[in-house]
């Protein structure tokens, strides 16, 4: 991967109000209470079965399936990106032919892992996430409305730019689509206290965002449910559209929604490495403190200088490691996850 793919922050000075701030958590609270009684009825009515008289099957990844939605896609307000100026939503340019996705199954593995993977509230996570994940090609940190608190450890609301890979983009025939965004994750409840983790990205703008020269603005909306349904399996649910923008053929639509639909086959794995690299770089800079001291810091044991020392105090630190990352949301790994 190309280092500076996240170096470059093409609006360094976008700022909002906090009038604008109120705006976007109320704008995000009514599409995730609109899309998230959407996935409670898939589950309660529906009992988790896609009407296959309206959705055709596209692609497969694992236990993951997309479709593609057979009926004219008049995406309507799901297309819509919201503009601070006017308070309001302002519509996208919808053509007929602008795939809407589906998409449902299962990950293997644990909500609290997968929603440590969804979160990326800063460029450092954003790029970890990005390396498992493969969701996108660049991007950056616009400008952060909520970001995760210790009661709150997966609720965030971030604006976001973003480059994808798109088919055909090293060639002449398409060009360089980017994205402006806000990203909303959390956790809600089913009305039976079953937890449901949830991310969002939807389109946005702002006088100050306008499209770089030669570099065409895409909009997107995209909505994901996850939920524990048996130990070490993953309900998941969720929908994908992309308005590249431009005269671009429709495959390259279908293609770049499915792909972040799939994507989430990673999530798992993704937190799971971001736990694993924070307890290694907190155990390091444990094991430096006991060194500098007589007494180990955890266990007040004397200690020395010799490696076996080291060995023996390393696990006070692991222990110290493992109680935070509890108090921040993320359990610690266990022994079969950090072989």
């Amino acid at each position: 991967m190309p280092k500076d793919r996240f170096a470059e922050n093409p609006y360094p000075d976008l700022e909002v109000s906090t009038e604008e701030r109120h705006q976007l958590i109320d704008l995000v609270n009514g599409f995730v209470e609109e899309h998230f009684q959407t996935y409670e009825d898939f589950v309660r009515v529906d009992n988790r079965r896609v009407n296959e008289r309206r959705w055709k099957h596209f692609k497969s990844k694992d236990d993951l399936h997309v479709y593609e939605d057979r009926r004219s896609s008049d995406s309507g307000k799901s297309m819509e990106s919201w503009n601070p100026e006017t308070s309001q939503d302002n519509a996208v340019p919808s053509k007929k032919d602008t795939p809407v996705m589906l998409r449902f199954g299962t990950a293997v593995g644990h909500l609290d892992d997968l929603m440590f993977g969804v979160v990326n509230p800063t460029l450092d996570t954003m790029r970890i996430k990005a390396s498992y994940v493969h969701d996108l090609d660049g991007g950056a940190i616009l400008c952060p409305v909520l970001e995760p608190t210790e009661e709150e450890p997966f609720r965030s609301l971030i604006i976001k730019w973003m480059t994808i890979d798109a088919p055909l983009q090293s060639t002449s025939l398409v060009k360089v689509r980017d994205f402006v965004y806000i990203e909303a994750t959390g956790i809600l409840r089913f009305a039976n206290g079953d937890r449901v983790g949830y991310q969002l990205l939807h389109s946005i703008e702002f006088p100050n965002t306008k499209p770089r020269p030669n570099v065409i603005r895409a909009n997107l909306s995209y909505f994901s449910f996850f939920r524990q349904i048996e130990e070490n399996v993953v309900d998941v649910f969720g929908t994908s559209t992309v308005a590249p923008g431009g005269d671009v053929m429709r495959f390259i639509s279908v293609r770049v929604a499915t792909e972040a639909l799939l994507s989430a086959t990673d999530l798992v794995f993704c937190g799971q490495m971001k736990k694993l690299s924070w307890m290694l770089q907190h155990q390091h800079s444990m094991d430096r403190q006991t060194q500098r001291n007589e007494n180990c810091v955890m266990c007040n044991k004397q200690t020395t200088s010799g490696a076996d020392s080291a060995r023996a105090h390393a696990s006070c630190a692991m222990v110290a490691c493992a109680s935070r990352a509890r108090s921040e949301g993320a359990s610690p790994l266990s022994p079969s996850t950090a072989s």
